[in-house]
């Protein structure tokens, strides 16, 4: 468990050359901004609306965060292209050259102190901005570490302005129910929907004693997730560890020597292991009825997003989805309130090999990015308030191509091509050999690794290039090169949600 933290060659290499070198990479990217432009003009035309054409119309001030995800980015120009005023944030340390906020979607753009650090400052930079320009409605664009965050601030923006300014996210209680694992599963159980087995731990010995508790409890069968933002979350290693004695002394002396300790600030979660195709999900949901949804093949880290939602998948994750709304409208939350069923609803789900069974593993209480997979003009609508009768769920063109990042595929998918030996890719950086796909069973990989299949890339859009450039030539070159200067290594980068796992 665990992956291997790079030498300071490869991490000058790829932190400090890589970077460098994204200056060579400017003639392509003045050409793919060209070809966009003039493939626009010339076959689509008036067919979307434009971020220009709606200048000087307002339908409300919305405040966006997570100017650094793709997500976020989408969010504001379908806002700015409904009429909209939009405000972007994000937090200290990301947000400063983040691809928003050189958008033409952006009205105005704020930095705010990062939640982790001091909360108190956070919500009241961010209530500041709302009260400032008025705003009517907040989405918070939440990371895995800020959505409980964000959900409280919410509730204190919402209380502070009288209910002026909606907010699009779910109440604190109902947040903690989703996105804390051990409760979300316990929450799944208890509204009568299947689940894995497993169990949150607070120690090595609470770890070994649930193991031992299984009848057959040498036989590996649990994957093991830190609760925390650890890198390892994509690990795929089976508990107790193969060849085990029946003290699990192996076992124990693993568990021990993990670079975050198992401790009640840093819980761990055995979650059985359920073979399969993994799926994830983006709904978003207006007092419980479901107004978009998305369903996509996924993986532990996916970057290659396809369009499933009419898929047989995808219809059954929707009707799952719809009937845990439905029974969460009946369910109140631990302290006897009625949950506020107002925000996003994604779930990342495994269907098993063994008895086809749909087996949620993780719900993620916030956007998600395969929002880039809906029209770009339709998404706002999404977040009105209509009569549920008159209310049409917005899903993706069933032509929708692939999404990908372009810079990303050619390093991580290209790359691997020209470079074909596990041995020399490691050379380069730990994580290259993970992206080599055998050629005779990279048809069987979903989504798909084909190299040659046309994918777009949801920053590059035409009316709104600069956040592509900035993305690629500002934003990752000033993260790697900063941290390289302080000392720091990494072992993944995720492009989609801008975000580093630090070694």
């Amino acid at each position: 468990m665990g992956r291997q933290i790079p030498t300071g060659f490869q991490n000058f290499t790829s932190s400090v050359v890589l970077p460098c070198l994204s200056i060579l990479l400017l003639p392509c990217t003045a050409t793919a901004v060209l070809v966009c432009i003039i493939y626009n003009k010339l076959f689509v035309g008036n067919q979307e609306s434009r971020i220009s054409s709606t200048s000087g119309t307002s339908k409300g001030c919305v405040i966006i965060s997570g100017g650094r995800m793709s997500k976020g980015l989408t969010l504001a120009r379908a806002f700015k292209r409904a009429g909209w005023k939009v405000i972007g944030v994000d937090e200290e340390g990301w947000g400063e050259y983040c691809p928003m906020r050189f958008s033409s979607a952006i009205d105005r753009f704020y930095i705010l102190p990062a939640a982790a650090k001091s909360y108190e400052r956070y919500s009241k930079k961010l209530l500041s901005i709302a009260q400032l320009h008025s705003a009517t409605l907040f989405i918070p664009v939440s990371g895995a570490g800020s959505s409980v965050e964000d959900s409280k601030a919410a509730d204190e923006m919402f209380i502070a302005t009288n209910g002026k300014c909606r907010t699009f996210i779910q109440d604190p209680e109902t947040m903690e129910d989703l996105h804390d694992k051990d409760k979300f599963m316990a929450l799944v159980d208890k509204l009568g929907l299947k689940i894995p087995s497993g169990k949150m731990v607070e120690s090595v010995e609470e770890a070994i004693t649930f193991l031992k508790e299984d009848e057959q409890f040498l036989e590996p069968k649990y994957v093991f997730k830190c609760m925390g933002l650890d890198e390892n979350r994509g690990d795929m290693t089976l508990f107790p560890l193969k060849g085990d004695n029946k003290e699990l002394i192996k076992t124990r002396m693993f568990l021990e020597k993990l670079n975050l300790k198992i401790t009640k600030d840093c819980p761990y979660v055995f979650q059985e292991f359920i073979p399969g195709q993994e799926w994830c999900t983006h709904a978003s949901v207006i007092k419980g009825q479901i107004t978009s949804f998305v369903t996509c093949p996924s993986n532990d880290m996916l970057m290659t997003y396809e369009n499933a939602t009419t898929e047989a998948i995808g219809r059954r994750a929707e009707q799952w989805t719809k009937t845990l709304l439905d029974r969460l409208q009946k369910d109140p939350t631990p302290s006897g309130k009625q949950r506020n069923l107002t925000g996003h609803f994604s779930f990342d789900f495994i269907v098993s090999t063994k008895n086809n069974e749909m087996y949620p593993i993780e719900c993620n209480a916030r956007v998600h990015t395969a929002v880039i997979m809906l029209p770009l003009s339709k998404i706002a609508e999404c977040y009105e308030e209509q009569p549920a009768n008159s209310r049409i769920i917005l899903r993706p063109n069933p032509d929708t191509a692939p999404r990908s990042w372009i810079y990303n595929d050619l390093i991580m998918r290209y790359l691997p091509l020209i470079v074909s030996s596990p041995e020399n890719l490691a050379k380069i950086h730990p994580s290259l050999p993970a992206c080599l796909v055998n050629p005779k069973t990279k048809h069987n990989i979903k989504p798909s690794e084909a190299p040659y299949t046309w994918r777009k890339d949801p920053t590059l859009v035409s009316d709104d290039w600069l956040p592509f450039v900035v993305l690629w030539h500002v934003f990752w070159p000033y993260l790697l090169i900063s941290r390289w200067w302080q000392g720091k290594k990494w072992t993944r980068l995720n492009v989609s949600t801008g975000r580093i796992f630090e070694a």
